[in-house]
């Protein structure tokens, strides 16, 4: 027995080591799945070390874009500038790589469609060179700091959990195989190095507490807390977390001195090292930590009575917290937000159960204090910035936060049950790590797969069209034939590649009702964007899927059909042979959604209103003619104030041919004596400018007090969808 006693520290450490392992094989696959530049921000972040290679100078906060993110401390550029500077780079360092305009498409679904921010080719594909090869070097150098990072989270919980080392494996699991930190260990970013310095100043605190002060540890805190200023401004923070660990250290051996030493030391070492750049900061935007110059660069806003914005933000914050990838449109499927939620819930229990053995108070305080400190940080910064709900800025954070909760199950759970526990909580985030890269990040940005002989031959509705020399049809499916407003058809397409292209051609998939009316639309580039036309193979047959999604406000019933074609934007539309630029396909029914008033609806206008639904006597129509539109209003309280209704007839850009602005019923029932539940019925007249070119136009309507904005359109969870609503398009035609 005493011979396998002595054994288990070190398979506890060889376990430790095979996460390590398996966090590497991820974190490398992570990147290899993720396209360059499609990670938050990180094209800025690589314009940043280019700009150290290419100027040997830093780089100052501009307003003009391109954009770097200037206004981070060096530290990491400098290092990934020292790990890429040998690569020859063609580009420039502002370099901008084709933007895909139709990315985050539907940003809040999982799926593979329109993910990428960016149109990628062959000159990112291994074998990597010139300046993908130097980008991948800077992503793997990352890498190597979250196994830094992970790694410490080990050591800190086998400080504070000596007698149950396995629960340390679970605490290390949670950071190692959480997808958000294992994606952007892959991705040039400053948050992966801000987790590595929070993690190393808390294993420092935590040796400091258990073993005492002394003027090495001084020495040591402060030159990690020095670079940690250099990494990133948020880490500021950790001096709160060292002052903390200090007064707890001396509490404890009631020697005040130490906390005097200390408190010289680590300061005077930080401020050797880091100073220069706060003085820098200073000199340049008359603020030492550049803050407000960033404010004012990235639309800041000013904290006081933003508290709204917190709970707001709260739902984004947890998701990206553990797995919102790319730029925040590629997220997981919601159960596994809940179930972790629910999980850290579970394990946070255990501190308000009773059970034996006292909690290690001192420790707990630090890791609560660290773990609280910089969720403070995050919710101060989204009351100052809109785009501050990132789930990343709690890194620094992170493995305090994941051995919090180890310390929970360790109460909450008999120690019997602490290995079952604990095998549990690695084999499940390892799990979740790999389901995330193989199920929702490489299905995002993978090409398209080239259909098989067999798949080919049982491809629906064969048909041999070639559109120019780019493309020919194989053939199609449109599903399902008839639908309601709100519903999706989805056309599948089965596409041959003819030739690679200079220029990207996009796809266009209308729904056109048999009145010549558009119902609805989309347009996206080949692959849902990851298969643009000068990326083509010759020779290879795909299948894509195009998901059309129907306005709830579409008008029915309706009968349309589904035509498709291939265009280059701002250009022309490709031609068959016999000259057709689009294709006509299925046949689609709109049925009526059921209801007592015609064309249904619930937009709810500020919690004061509903529109109900509406009804057009034309949908096609000649400059000079008018369109009766009318409106079923349903108040949902008593209203105290008169609100005017407006519809518009818009353009492009906003462009107004056609408007309709007045009290309700033309002044004869205002808002005001409405009763809630009652229906009102507006009719507003739309003359057609005489000058209107022939094209589709919108609708929008709704409700405003002059002189104090419109009302907002709100969603069934509560957020702000728009101010006005858009109805059935109509179509203008030529009086010739």
């Amino acid at each position: 027995m005493t011979r396998l006693r002595c054994h288990w520290p070190f398979c506890y450490r060889m376990v430790a080591i095979l996460i390590l392992l398996a966090y590497l094989a991820l974190a490398v696959a992570y990147s290899l799945a993720s396209p360059l530049y499609e990670p938050t921000d990180e094209i800025r972040h690589f314009r940043y070390v280019r700009y150290l290679i290419v100027y040997h100078s830093l780089p100052m906060q501009e307003a003009d874009p391109p954009r770097i993110q200037s206004h981070h401390p060096p530290l990491y550029y400098a290092l990934g500038a020292l790990a890429s500077g040998w690569i020859p780079v063609a580009q420039d360092v502002y370099y901008e790589p084709p933007i895909n305009p139709y990315w985050a498409y539907r940003y809040w679904e999982a799926g593979d469609d329109n993910k990428n921010q960016y149109l990628h080719g062959d000159d990112e594909r291994f074998p990597f060179h010139g300046v993908a090869l130097a980008a991948y070097v800077v992503r793997w150098m990352t890498v190597l700091m979250g196994a830094g990072t992970v790694w410490l989270t080990y050591c800190i919980g086998r400080r504070i959990l000596p007698e149950q080392p396995v629960l340390a494996l679970g605490g290390t699991a949670l950071v190692a195989f959480n997808p958000q930190f294992v994606y952007l260990s892959g991705a040039v970013n400053n948050d992966i190095p801000a987790a590595l310095c929070g993690a190393a100043v808390l294993l420092l605190c935590v040796r400091l507490v258990q073993d005492g002060p002394r003027p090495r540890s001084d020495v040591q805190i402060g030159i990690i807390y020095g670079l940690a200023l250099l990494t990133k401004f948020n880490l500021l923070a950790l001096g709160g977390i060292i002052a903390l660990a200090y007064v707890l250290a001396a509490w404890r051996t009631r020697d005040w001195r130490t906390l005097v030493r200390g408190g010289v030391i680590v300061p005077g070492l930080a401020a050797l090292i880091a100073g220069w750049w706060f003085w820098r900061n200073y000199a340049l935007y008359g603020d030492p930590t550049g803050m407000n110059k960033l404010n004012e660069l990235w639309a800041g806003r000013p904290a006081a009575g933003n508290w709204w914005a917190i709970w707001q933000s709260l739902p984004y914050l947890w998701s990206s917290l553990w797995g919102r990838f790319g730029y925040g449109q590629i997220p997981l499927p919601l159960p596994i937000y809940q179930g972790l939620l629910a999980f850290c819930a579970l394990a946070l229990a255990g501190y308000v159960l009773p059970r034996r053995g006292p909690l290690p108070v001192a420790i707990l305080l630090l890791l609560g204090a660290t773990s609280l400190t910089f969720t403070a940080i995050v919710f101060y910064y989204i009351m100052i910035q809109p785009a501050g709900a990132m789930g990343r800025f709690l890194f620094p954070g992170l493995p305090a936060f994941a051995l919090v909760l180890t310390l929970g199950l360790s109460r909450l759970l008999p120690r019997r049950l602490a290995w079952t526990a604990s095998t549990g909580l690695v084999v499940g985030m390892a799990a979740l790590a790999t389901c995330a890269l193989v199920g929702v990040l490489a299905p995002a940005f993978a090409r398209p797969r080239p259909l098989t002989e067999a798949e080919l031959a049982a491809v629906p509705h064969p048909t041999d069209v070639r559109l120019g020399d780019v493309a020919r049809l194989r053939g199609y499916q449109v599903t399902p034939a008839s639908i309601e407003p709100g519903d999706t058809v989805d056309v599948t397409l089965y596409w041959e590649t003819l030739a690679r292209t200079q220029q990207n051609y996009a796809i266009f998939v209308h729904l056109l009702s048999d009145v010549g009316t558009m119902v609805a639309q989309r347009d996206t580039y080949p692959g849902l964007g990851r298969y643009p036309t000068n990326a083509w193979q010759p020779g290879v047959v795909f299948a894509d899927t195009y998901r059309v999604h129907v306005p709830e406000t579409a008008y029915a019933p309706d009968a349309g059909y589904v035509q498709v074609g291939i265009y280059l934007p701002d250009g022309p539309r490709l031609a068959t042979a016999d000259g057709r630029d689009a294709l006509r396909l299925e046949h689609v029914e709109i049925r009526p959604r059921p209801g007592e008033i015609p064309n249904p609806l619930e937009a709810n206008f500020g919690d004061q209103a509903v529109l109900a639904g509406y009804t057009l006597d034309r949908r096609v129509v000649q400059p000079g003619e008018t369109v009766r539109l009318r409106l079923y209003w349903r108040a949902l309280v008593p209203m105290e104030t008169d609100y005017r209704i407006f519809a518009h007839v818009l353009g492009v850009e906003n462009q107004v041919w056609a408007n309709s602005d007045s009290y309700p019923a033309g002044g004869s029932a205002p808002t005001s004596q409405w009763e809630p539940g009652q229906i009102v019925e507006d009719v507003r007249d739309l003359t057609i400018g005489l000058t209107t070119p022939p094209d589709f136009y919108d609708i929008e309507v709704g409700m405003y007090v002059p002189g104090q904005g419109r009302l907002p359109v709100i969603a069934e969870d509560g957020h702000w969808l728009d101010k006005r609503l858009l109805l059935s398009k109509i179509r203008v035609v030529s009086d010739e």
